[in-house]
């Protein structure tokens, strides 16, 4: 019985450390990249009210803490993928942006960003 409750006591260690390698998972609603867009995307939570530019489509992002050791995700994260996605969509913009955070049934923490990928004309 001793051994055994060492064997789990162990293992459970093993599993926790090697949890640590990864801290933070990144999931879109977004799952191709049919389009491809190289350069600087703008985010931001209101309209561009000074340009013409129209809509490609909705961006949502989730970032999720994987373990209670790593700090919180940040609006800076979530604003790396959402410009991630967005050039993969083919936008230059996020605009509308939402955020919203807290600590979930199945995470230790998320991060979750929602806005609208738009293409602004020239």
């Amino acid at each position: 019985m001793k051994g055994s409750i060492l064997k789990l006591v162990a293992l459970s260690i093993v599993i926790s450390m090697g949890s640590g390698c990864a801290s933070y998972r990144t999931s879109s609603n977004i799952n191709s990249s049919t389009y491809s867009y190289n350069g600087p995307v703008v985010v931001t939570s209101g309209s561009l009210s000074d340009k013409e530019y129209s809509v490609i489509s909705p961006i949502e992002i989730s970032i999720k803490k994987l373990t209670a050791f790593h700090s919180d995700p940040t609006k800076e994260q979530a604003d790396e993928a959402l410009k991630d996605k967005a050039r993969s969509i083919g936008a230059d913009a996020v605009i509308n942006v939402k955020y919203d955070s807290g600590v979930g049934l199945f995470t230790w923490g998320y991060m979750d960003a929602e806005g609208l990928g738009v293409k602004t004309k020239e």
